[in-house]
């Protein structure tokens, strides 16, 4: 009963601060985000998506083949709240909770120690890795609940074997949600079904349950080795940066005998793009990224902390020795889930990448959770020292997650506000109001893909986007974007020239605009710093 009213206790926790202000923080939109629901809002009204596809199963965002998954599930909820910023994130802080839950049974599972699944809920419900991500429209946080509940069911299954159902379609699902699943889950997989190799029986659940995950995984295998899938590993591999390859070229140049047999071995794309992956699966072990500074990216991570806290650094080292101590399959799951965990990330040019490998937070807050229980296990036998190293250990746990908390709530937006394209939804409200006053509105394009944002805050009608909107030719990184749709256009500023345009609404940042020239309207970032400025060309 205890235990019941205490994970009760923690799913709440969870759901307010994974709800909180969702709408507000993360300050802004992503552009990201905004094509989700667009797409979905698109969906509801057409049928198809922003580029006339029918109900697709990938969806050609920038000409970035984004999976369906997320896509799909924030449908009913823009159906039912219509398309604003709750709709889009509700799904992901939804399925943040549930992990939440899923992460305490996993545990549980896993190891017969008594209390660790809730000390493992508890650290996830207040991990910044996964809270942050739980707070946004992420795909990546949906594929990682997939996976975990497939690993869950997958688990639950080897005693009721009906379990396998589940199992084996959230296991696709999470190939349906994310890029880097692709790589991760069958890797997973392959992992249970070594691990568990003599538990499992062959019956007619797990026969159909084959069968129908393989019947499911067809039309995402399809498009994994089809165009859309190399698509988009060329445009963010590892291998498309070229770096290594001159590397290697003047390295070799610079050898006695450029041209010799040992040369070419020691000095080769091969041996360098290989250095390169291990430094960039390395990267995401380091304490720097772990406990330190975090993602490089400022949208994945608050200024000034690392992706978990620090105080938790001994703890993985002592979960890491407890665990390879132990003689259970348990074991076995958390550290194979640990070392996969952030292969795909490492396959790509930036790394290390908290988004991309987001769902290392899963076997990484196990593992901090078995050296927290097994270093209080050790000073049970002294009570004193027990009860104060207990409350040095929660001062530290409500101060590191306090301090978090004040970052992301305070600091964030005011250091950051043009991660998440902060000041789009005030742009629409005023083109709302004053648009048809002028015969073109041209905004800047500093911040990417600012046509999506403004589709979605002026919920543009899809049927006209559709047969307005012109993809430009893809950019170095793969990328390409929407120049103009309806009035509105959306390029870099020259004010010498689009000023000249008649009767313009020119809507700026801090492109080359002359000081004297009058401002009719500001949106401010939180920190009071001009985020647009707005301008309007002579009528005649």
């Amino acid at each position: 009963m205890k235990n019941k009213i205490a994970i009760l206790l923690i799913i709440i926790l969870a759901s307010i601060l994974r709800l909180y202000a969702l709408d507000k923080f993360p300050a802004g939109l992503n552009a990201d985000e905004a094509a989700i629901g667009y797409n979905a809002y698109s969906l509801l009204e057409t049928g198809k998506d922003e580029h006339s596809a029918s109900w697709p199963l990938v969806f050609r965002s920038f000409d970035d083949y984004k999976p369906p998954l997320y896509f799909y599930l924030v449908l009913p909820f823009v159906k039912t709240l219509g398309l604003n910023v709750w709709s889009v994130r509700l799904p992901s802080a939804i399925l943040g909770v549930a992990s939440v839950y899923l992460i305490y049974l996993l545990t549980n599972q896993l190891f017969k120690k008594k209390g660790v699944g809730l000390l493992t809920a508890l650290l996830l419900t207040i991990s910044p890795w996964h809270l942050h991500f739980s707070r946004g429209g992420w795909e990546a946080n949906s594929a990682t609940f997939f996976l975990l509940l497939g690993v869950w069911a997958f688990i639950k299954a080897l005693k009721e074997s009906k379990y396998f159902f589940l199992s084996s379609t959230s296991l696709v699902a999470s190939l349906y949600a994310y890029h880097s699943m692709r790589l991760v889950a069958p890797l997973v997989v392959l992992s249970l079904l070594y691990i568990y190799r003599s538990k499992i029986k062959i019956d007619k659940h797990m026969v159909i349950s084959a069968i129908l995950g393989i019947v499911l995984f067809l039309p995402v295998g399809k498009q994994m080795f089809g165009s859309e899938g190399t698509s988009r590993f060329s445009g963010v591999s590892v291998f498309s940066d070229e770096g290594p390859l001159w590397e290697a070229l003047e390295r070799r140049r610079q050898s006695p005998n450029p041209n010799s047999i040992s040369t070419r071995l020691i000095h080769n794309k091969y041996l360098t793009y290989s250095r390169r992956f291990l430094s960039n699966y390395l990267s995401h072990y380091s304490p720097r990224f772990l406990l330190v500074t975090g993602d490089e990216i400022a949208r994945s991570k608050v200024p000034g902390m690392g992706q978990s806290y620090l105080f938790l650094a001994p703890f993985y080292v002592l979960g890491i020795f407890n665990l390879l101590k132990m003689n259970t399959k348990g074991k076995k799951v958390v550290l194979f889930w640990f070392l996969i965990a952030p292969l795909a990330a490492a396959l790509t040019f930036q790394s290390p990448h908290a988004l991309r490998a987001q769902n290392m937070v899963i076997p990484l807050t196990v593992l901090s959770a078995i050296g927290i229980y097994e270093f209080f296990n050790f000073l049970k036998k002294n009570k004193v020292v027990s009860t104060i190293s207990g409350l040095l250990f929660i001062a530290l746990l409500t101060y590191s997650s306090t301090r978090y908390l004040h970052q992301y709530y305070t600091h964030y937006p005011q250091e950051l506000p043009f991660a998440w394209q902060y000041g789009f939804d005030q742009v629409a409200d005023y083109i709302k109001k004053n648009g048809d006053k002028y015969d073109s509105i041209i905004i800047s394009n500093r911040y990417d893909q600012p046509y999506i944002i403004m589709a979605f805050f002026l919920q543009y009608p899809p049927d006209k986007f559709q047969q307005e909107i012109k993809l430009e030719p893809r950019d170095n990184f793969g990328f390409s974007t929407v120049n103009a749709f309806g009035k509105l256009k959306f390029k870099a500023i020259d004010w010498g020239e689009d000023s000249k345009a008649k009767n313009t609404l020119i809507i700026t940042t801090e492109e080359g605009v002359d000081e004297k020239e009058k401002t009719i309207y500001e949106v401010l970032f939180p920190n009071k710093e001009p985020a647009f400025k707005f301008y309007e060309t002579s009528r005649i």
